[in-house]
Protein backbone atom coordinates (compact mmCIF):
# COMPACT_ATOMS: atom_id res chain seq x y z
CA UNK A 1 0.00 0.00 0.00
CA UNK A 2 1.38 3.39 -0.98
CA UNK A 3 2.39 5.73 1.81
CA UNK A 4 0.09 8.68 2.33
CA UNK A 5 1.76 12.07 2.09
CA UNK A 6 1.16 14.87 4.61
CA UNK A 7 -0.14 17.16 1.89
CA UNK A 8 -3.09 14.84 1.44
CA UNK A 9 -4.57 15.69 4.83
CA UNK A 10 -2.98 19.10 5.32
CA UNK A 11 -6.22 20.58 4.05
CA UNK A 12 -9.37 18.51 4.32
CA UNK A 13 -12.28 18.64 1.93
CA UNK A 14 -14.29 20.74 4.35
CA UNK A 15 -11.53 23.36 4.51
CA UNK A 16 -10.34 22.46 8.03
CA UNK A 17 -6.58 22.40 8.43
CA UNK A 18 -5.38 19.31 10.31
CA UNK A 19 -1.64 19.47 9.90
CA UNK A 20 -1.03 22.99 11.26
CA UNK A 21 -2.52 22.47 14.77
CA UNK A 22 -0.76 19.11 15.02
CA UNK A 23 2.63 20.68 14.23
CA UNK A 24 1.96 23.53 16.69
CA UNK A 25 1.10 21.07 19.48
CA UNK A 26 4.24 19.06 18.76
CA UNK A 27 6.32 22.26 18.96
CA UNK A 28 4.90 23.19 22.40
CA UNK A 29 4.99 19.62 23.69
CA UNK A 30 8.42 19.82 25.39
CA UNK A 31 7.40 22.97 27.27
CA UNK A 32 4.60 21.17 29.13
CA UNK A 33 6.33 17.80 29.46
CA UNK A 34 6.83 16.84 33.13
CA UNK A 35 9.89 14.92 34.24
CA UNK A 36 9.01 13.15 37.47
CA UNK A 37 11.89 11.72 39.47
CA UNK A 38 9.87 10.26 42.33
CA UNK A 39 10.73 7.00 44.10
CA UNK A 40 8.41 4.09 43.48
CA UNK A 41 7.66 3.56 47.18
CA UNK A 42 7.86 5.84 50.18
CA UNK A 43 10.99 5.72 52.31
CA UNK A 44 11.04 5.00 56.00
CA UNK A 45 11.57 8.60 57.02
CA UNK A 46 8.51 9.60 54.97
CA UNK A 47 9.95 12.93 53.92
CA UNK A 48 9.54 12.49 50.15
CA UNK A 49 6.55 12.02 47.87
CA UNK A 50 6.50 8.63 46.15
CA UNK A 51 5.05 7.65 42.80
CA UNK A 52 2.33 5.69 44.56
CA UNK A 53 1.21 8.82 46.39
CA UNK A 54 1.14 10.73 43.14
CA UNK A 55 -1.04 8.04 41.52
CA UNK A 56 -3.47 8.19 44.42
CA UNK A 57 -3.79 11.97 44.04
CA UNK A 58 -4.41 11.58 40.31
CA UNK A 59 -7.26 9.15 41.00
CA UNK A 60 -8.76 11.66 43.44
CA UNK A 61 -8.66 14.33 40.72
CA UNK A 62 -10.47 11.99 38.36
CA UNK A 63 -13.14 11.38 40.99
CA UNK A 64 -13.57 15.13 41.42
CA UNK A 65 -13.95 15.53 37.67
CA UNK A 66 -16.71 12.90 37.66
CA UNK A 67 -18.33 14.37 40.78
CA UNK A 68 -18.66 17.86 39.29
CA UNK A 69 -19.44 16.48 35.81
CA UNK A 70 -16.63 18.45 34.18
CA UNK A 71 -15.10 17.92 30.72
CA UNK A 72 -11.98 15.72 30.41
CA UNK A 73 -9.83 18.77 29.67
CA UNK A 74 -10.17 19.79 33.33
CA UNK A 75 -8.72 16.51 34.56
CA UNK A 76 -5.79 16.37 32.11
CA UNK A 77 -4.84 20.00 32.75
CA UNK A 78 -4.97 19.46 36.53
CA UNK A 79 -2.71 16.39 36.36
CA UNK A 80 -0.29 18.25 34.10
CA UNK A 81 -0.11 21.20 36.53
CA UNK A 82 0.46 18.86 39.48
CA UNK A 83 3.19 16.86 37.70
CA UNK A 84 5.05 19.94 36.51
CA UNK A 85 4.96 21.44 39.99
CA UNK A 86 6.31 18.21 41.52
CA UNK A 87 9.03 18.22 38.85
CA UNK A 88 10.30 21.67 39.85
CA UNK A 89 9.58 21.65 43.59
CA UNK A 90 10.34 19.12 46.30
CA UNK A 91 7.31 18.95 48.55
CA UNK A 92 6.44 16.92 51.60
CA UNK A 93 3.78 14.20 51.54
CA UNK A 94 1.50 16.17 53.87
CA UNK A 95 1.25 18.94 51.23
CA UNK A 96 0.46 16.65 48.30
CA UNK A 97 -3.32 16.67 48.76
CA UNK A 98 -3.37 20.47 48.93
CA UNK A 99 -1.22 20.67 45.78
CA UNK A 100 -3.56 18.34 43.90
CA UNK A 101 -6.73 20.19 44.91
CA UNK A 102 -5.14 23.56 44.09
CA UNK A 103 -4.12 22.30 40.64
CA UNK A 104 -7.68 21.08 40.05
CA UNK A 105 -9.15 24.43 41.09
CA UNK A 106 -6.76 26.28 38.76
CA UNK A 107 -7.70 23.96 35.93
CA UNK A 108 -11.40 24.64 36.49
CA UNK A 109 -10.77 28.38 36.26
CA UNK A 110 -8.58 28.45 33.16
CA UNK A 111 -9.74 25.48 31.08
CA UNK A 112 -10.88 26.71 27.69
CA UNK A 113 -13.05 25.03 25.11
CA UNK A 114 -15.81 24.30 27.63
CA UNK A 115 -18.76 25.94 25.88
CA UNK A 116 -18.61 23.84 22.73
CA UNK A 117 -18.97 20.61 24.73
CA UNK A 118 -22.17 21.52 26.57
CA UNK A 119 -24.54 24.46 26.49
CA UNK A 120 -24.04 25.26 30.17
CA UNK A 121 -21.81 27.84 31.84
CA UNK A 122 -18.42 26.79 33.07
CA UNK A 123 -18.51 25.25 36.54
CA UNK A 124 -15.92 26.50 39.02
CA UNK A 125 -16.34 24.65 42.33
CA UNK A 126 -16.30 26.64 45.53
CA UNK A 127 -13.07 26.32 47.49
CA UNK A 128 -14.79 25.27 50.71
CA UNK A 129 -16.88 22.61 49.00
CA UNK A 130 -13.85 21.36 47.10
CA UNK A 131 -11.81 20.88 50.26
CA UNK A 132 -14.68 19.13 52.00
CA UNK A 133 -15.49 16.70 49.18
CA UNK A 134 -11.84 15.90 48.40
CA UNK A 135 -11.03 15.38 52.12
CA UNK A 136 -7.64 17.00 51.60
CA UNK A 137 -7.39 18.03 55.29
CA UNK A 138 -6.74 21.67 54.43
CA UNK A 139 -8.78 24.85 54.40
CA UNK A 140 -9.90 27.00 51.49
CA UNK A 141 -7.31 29.59 52.53
CA UNK A 142 -4.55 26.99 52.20
CA UNK A 143 -5.77 26.18 48.69
CA UNK A 144 -5.73 29.86 47.71
CA UNK A 145 -2.17 30.32 48.98
CA UNK A 146 -1.03 27.14 47.23
CA UNK A 147 -2.54 28.36 43.95
CA UNK A 148 -0.41 31.51 44.11
CA UNK A 149 2.69 29.42 44.78
CA UNK A 150 1.95 27.12 41.82
CA UNK A 151 1.43 30.05 39.46
CA UNK A 152 4.68 31.68 40.59
CA UNK A 153 6.77 28.50 40.28
CA UNK A 154 5.42 27.45 36.91
CA UNK A 155 5.87 30.98 35.51
CA UNK A 156 3.09 30.52 32.99
CA UNK A 157 -0.30 32.11 32.65
CA UNK A 158 -2.95 29.53 31.90
CA UNK A 159 -5.24 32.19 30.44
CA UNK A 160 -2.97 32.61 27.41
CA UNK A 161 -2.12 29.03 26.51
CA UNK A 162 -3.61 25.82 27.95
CA UNK A 163 -1.14 22.99 28.58
CA UNK A 164 -0.40 20.49 25.84
CA UNK A 165 -1.62 17.20 27.29
CA UNK A 166 -2.09 13.68 25.89
CA UNK A 167 -5.75 14.61 25.35
CA UNK A 168 -4.72 17.42 23.02
CA UNK A 169 -2.57 15.08 20.91
CA UNK A 170 -5.18 12.30 20.97
CA UNK A 171 -7.83 14.52 19.40
CA UNK A 172 -5.45 15.74 16.70
CA UNK A 173 -4.05 12.30 15.90
CA UNK A 174 -7.52 10.72 15.88
CA UNK A 175 -8.77 13.30 13.40
CA UNK A 176 -5.65 12.90 11.24
CA UNK A 177 -5.92 9.12 11.19
CA UNK A 178 -9.62 9.25 10.32
CA UNK A 179 -8.90 11.59 7.40
CA UNK A 180 -6.04 9.42 6.16
CA UNK A 181 -7.98 6.16 6.31
CA UNK A 182 -11.37 7.46 5.17
CA UNK A 183 -10.80 7.26 1.36
CA UNK A 184 -9.39 3.73 1.55
CA UNK A 185 -12.14 2.52 3.88
CA UNK A 186 -14.78 3.83 1.50
CA UNK A 187 -13.23 1.82 -1.33
CA UNK A 188 -13.08 -1.39 0.72
CA UNK A 189 -16.38 -1.16 2.58
CA UNK A 190 -19.68 0.49 1.84
CA UNK A 191 -20.00 1.53 5.53
CA UNK A 192 -17.45 2.34 8.26
CA UNK A 193 -16.09 -0.54 10.25
CA UNK A 194 -18.04 -1.19 13.48
CA UNK A 195 -14.75 -2.12 15.20
CA UNK A 196 -13.35 1.41 14.87
CA UNK A 197 -13.02 2.94 18.34
CA UNK A 198 -14.92 6.09 19.17
CA UNK A 199 -13.20 9.18 20.48
CA UNK A 200 -15.22 9.08 23.71
CA UNK A 201 -14.00 5.55 24.47
CA UNK A 202 -10.40 6.52 23.76
CA UNK A 203 -10.60 9.55 26.06
CA UNK A 204 -12.05 7.42 28.86
CA UNK A 205 -9.19 4.93 28.58
CA UNK A 206 -6.62 7.69 28.31
CA UNK A 207 -7.80 9.00 31.69
CA UNK A 208 -6.94 5.63 33.23
CA UNK A 209 -3.50 5.72 31.63
CA UNK A 210 -2.86 9.28 32.80
CA UNK A 211 -3.52 8.32 36.43
CA UNK A 212 -0.46 6.06 36.49
CA UNK A 213 2.95 7.60 36.97
CA UNK A 214 4.60 5.04 34.68
CA UNK A 215 2.91 6.69 31.69
CA UNK A 216 3.92 10.21 32.75
CA UNK A 217 7.52 9.59 31.65
CA UNK A 218 6.51 9.32 27.96
CA UNK A 219 5.67 12.10 25.59
CA UNK A 220 1.97 12.98 25.23
CA UNK A 221 2.13 12.17 21.51
CA UNK A 222 3.57 8.72 22.30
CA UNK A 223 0.79 7.94 24.78
CA UNK A 224 -1.95 9.08 22.43
CA UNK A 225 -0.57 7.22 19.42
CA UNK A 226 0.14 4.05 21.45
CA UNK A 227 -3.43 3.95 22.77
CA UNK A 228 -4.82 4.57 19.29
CA UNK A 229 -2.69 1.73 17.89
CA UNK A 230 -3.86 -0.73 20.56
CA UNK A 231 -7.51 0.08 19.89
CA UNK A 232 -7.15 -0.23 16.12
CA UNK A 233 -5.70 -3.73 16.33
CA UNK A 234 -9.21 -5.15 16.84
CA UNK A 235 -10.09 -4.16 13.26
CA UNK A 236 -8.30 -7.08 11.59
CA UNK A 237 -9.96 -6.49 8.23
CA UNK A 238 -8.12 -3.16 7.76
CA UNK A 239 -4.97 -4.02 9.70
CA UNK A 240 -2.53 -3.07 6.94
CA UNK A 241 -4.27 0.24 6.33
CA UNK A 242 -4.13 1.20 10.01
CA UNK A 243 -0.47 0.25 10.30
CA UNK A 244 0.42 2.41 7.31
CA UNK A 245 -1.41 5.40 8.80
CA UNK A 246 0.21 4.89 12.22
CA UNK A 247 3.69 4.70 10.70
CA UNK A 248 3.08 7.94 8.83
CA UNK A 249 1.92 9.68 12.01
CA UNK A 250 4.98 8.37 13.84
CA UNK A 251 7.22 10.03 11.29
CA UNK A 252 5.42 13.34 11.70
CA UNK A 253 5.67 13.16 15.51
CA UNK A 254 9.29 11.95 15.28
CA UNK A 255 8.75 8.99 17.59
CA UNK A 256 11.42 6.27 17.69
CA UNK A 257 10.58 2.61 17.32
CA UNK A 258 12.16 1.51 20.61
CA UNK A 259 10.46 4.20 22.67
CA UNK A 260 7.14 3.56 20.94
CA UNK A 261 7.34 -0.19 21.63
CA UNK A 262 8.06 0.41 25.30
CA UNK A 263 5.19 2.89 25.52
CA UNK A 264 2.86 0.39 23.91
CA UNK A 265 3.86 -2.24 26.46
CA UNK A 266 3.12 0.08 29.40
CA UNK A 267 -0.23 1.20 27.99
CA UNK A 268 -1.24 -2.39 27.20
CA UNK A 269 -0.44 -3.47 30.76
CA UNK A 270 -2.47 -0.63 32.26
CA UNK A 271 -5.41 -1.38 30.01
CA UNK A 272 -5.22 -5.06 30.86
CA UNK A 273 -5.39 -4.26 34.57
CA UNK A 274 -8.30 -1.93 34.06
CA UNK A 275 -10.38 -4.20 31.82
CA UNK A 276 -9.84 -7.32 33.93
CA UNK A 277 -10.42 -5.43 37.19
CA UNK A 278 -7.60 -7.26 38.93
CA UNK A 279 -7.24 -4.85 41.80
CA UNK A 280 -8.00 -1.30 42.78
CA UNK A 281 -5.02 -0.06 44.80
CA UNK A 282 -6.20 3.55 44.94
CA UNK A 283 -9.55 3.38 46.66
CA UNK A 284 -10.46 6.34 48.82
CA UNK A 285 -12.82 5.64 51.68
CA UNK A 286 -15.39 8.30 52.42
CA UNK A 287 -15.27 9.60 55.98
CA UNK A 288 -18.30 11.45 57.32
CA UNK A 289 -17.28 14.34 59.54
CA UNK A 290 -19.75 14.98 62.35
CA UNK A 291 -19.76 17.65 65.01
CA UNK A 292 -19.53 16.86 68.71
CA UNK A 293 -23.15 17.84 69.18
CA UNK A 294 -24.28 15.38 66.51
CA UNK A 295 -22.11 12.62 67.96
CA UNK A 296 -23.73 13.06 71.37
CA UNK A 297 -27.18 12.65 69.83
CA UNK A 298 -26.31 9.46 67.98
CA UNK A 299 -26.78 6.06 69.56
CA UNK A 300 -24.57 3.01 68.86
CA UNK A 301 -27.32 1.13 67.08
CA UNK A 302 -24.85 -0.88 65.03
CA UNK A 303 -23.96 -2.94 68.12
CA UNK A 304 -27.52 -3.82 69.05
CA UNK A 305 -28.54 -7.48 68.55
CA UNK A 306 -32.10 -8.75 68.60
CA UNK A 307 -32.65 -12.39 69.47
CA UNK A 308 -36.31 -12.35 70.52
CA UNK A 309 -38.96 -13.12 67.92
CA UNK A 310 -41.17 -10.35 66.71
CA UNK A 311 -44.51 -10.13 68.51
CA UNK A 312 -47.42 -9.81 66.12
CA UNK A 313 -50.01 -7.47 67.55
CA UNK A 314 -53.68 -8.47 67.12
CA UNK A 315 -55.63 -5.44 66.15
CA UNK A 316 -59.40 -5.66 66.50
CA UNK A 317 -62.02 -3.48 64.88
CA UNK A 318 -61.61 0.14 65.75
CA UNK A 319 -64.87 1.81 66.84
CA UNK A 320 -65.21 5.53 66.63
CA UNK A 321 -65.53 7.28 70.00
CA UNK A 322 -69.08 7.97 71.23
CA UNK A 323 -69.60 11.57 72.13
CA UNK A 324 -72.70 12.20 74.28
CA UNK A 325 -73.96 15.76 74.20
CA UNK A 326 -74.31 17.48 77.54
CA UNK A 327 -77.93 18.00 78.62
CA UNK A 328 -78.93 19.33 82.03
CA UNK A 329 -76.08 17.89 84.05
CA UNK A 330 -72.70 19.40 84.57
CA UNK A 331 -70.80 16.40 83.19
CA UNK A 332 -71.35 12.87 81.92
CA UNK A 333 -69.49 9.59 82.08
CA UNK A 334 -69.89 6.52 79.92
CA UNK A 335 -69.79 2.92 81.03
CA UNK A 336 -69.91 -0.23 78.99
CA UNK A 337 -71.61 -3.34 80.41
CA UNK A 338 -70.85 -6.97 79.58
CA UNK A 339 -74.10 -7.23 77.60
CA UNK A 340 -72.80 -4.48 75.28
CA UNK A 341 -75.56 -2.12 76.47
CA UNK A 342 -74.62 1.47 77.11
CA UNK A 343 -75.86 2.97 80.39
CA UNK A 344 -75.53 6.68 81.02
CA UNK A 345 -75.63 8.13 84.52
CA UNK A 346 -75.93 11.77 85.29
CA UNK A 347 -74.41 12.97 88.51
CA UNK A 348 -74.39 16.22 90.28
CA UNK A 349 -71.08 17.28 91.74
CA UNK A 350 -72.90 19.00 94.68
CA UNK A 351 -74.30 15.70 95.97
CA UNK A 352 -72.23 13.94 98.60
CA UNK A 353 -71.30 10.33 97.83
CA UNK A 354 -70.24 8.46 100.96
CA UNK A 355 -67.84 5.53 100.70
CA UNK A 356 -69.43 2.16 100.03
CA UNK A 357 -69.52 -0.23 103.03
CA UNK A 358 -67.91 -3.65 102.82
CA UNK A 359 -70.26 -6.56 101.87
CA UNK A 360 -71.69 -8.70 104.70
CA UNK A 361 -69.78 -11.94 105.25
CA UNK A 362 -71.94 -13.33 108.06
CA UNK A 363 -75.37 -12.93 109.61
CA UNK A 364 -74.00 -11.27 112.69
CA UNK A 365 -74.16 -7.57 112.79
CA UNK A 366 -70.84 -5.94 112.24
CA UNK A 367 -69.30 -4.08 115.10
CA UNK A 368 -69.54 -0.38 114.97
CA UNK A 369 -66.33 1.45 114.49
CA UNK A 370 -65.59 3.92 117.26
CA UNK A 371 -64.84 6.50 114.65
CA UNK A 372 -68.40 6.37 113.32
CA UNK A 373 -70.87 8.72 114.89
CA UNK A 374 -74.11 7.00 116.21
CA UNK A 375 -76.18 10.02 115.21
CA UNK A 376 -75.05 9.98 111.57
CA UNK A 377 -77.87 9.03 109.24
CA UNK A 378 -77.45 6.25 106.74
CA UNK A 379 -78.39 7.25 103.24
CA UNK A 380 -81.58 5.80 101.84
CA UNK A 381 -79.87 4.29 98.86
CA UNK A 382 -77.40 1.47 99.48
CA UNK A 383 -75.91 -0.81 96.87
CA UNK A 384 -76.16 -3.90 99.14
CA UNK A 385 -79.34 -5.52 100.64
CA UNK A 386 -80.16 -4.96 104.28
CA UNK A 387 -80.65 -7.87 106.74
CA UNK A 388 -83.68 -8.12 109.02
CA UNK A 389 -82.44 -9.19 112.46
CA UNK A 390 -85.83 -10.44 113.73
CA UNK A 391 -86.66 -12.89 111.01
CA UNK A 392 -83.04 -13.50 109.97
CA UNK A 393 -83.73 -12.88 106.36
CA UNK A 394 -82.96 -10.30 103.78
CA UNK A 395 -85.47 -7.51 103.34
Amino acid sequence: MACVQPAVYATADDGKDLLTPLLEALTLEPKYQPSLALPHAAKQDGGEISMKMRNGSAHVLRCLKVWYDLPPDTFFNAVNIMDRFLTRMKAQPKHLSCIAVSAFHLSCQFTRGYSHLRDVPQVVPDGRDLTTISQCKCSSGDVTRMERIIMDKLASDLRCQPPITPLTLLRLLYAAHAHLAAPHLDQALSSPSPLSPSLTTLIHKLEIVECDGAAATFRPSELALALLTLELRHDTANKQLHLACIDHLKNICKIGDDSFSQCQKVVAELMDQYENQRHSPHRQRLVWKLSNRTLRQLRPTDKFTTRLPTIVEMQGPVHPPIIRPRMDSESSEMYSSSSEEEMDYDYDYDEEFPPLPAPATSLKSPRKSPSQSPHKKIPSFLPYPQINRKHNRMA
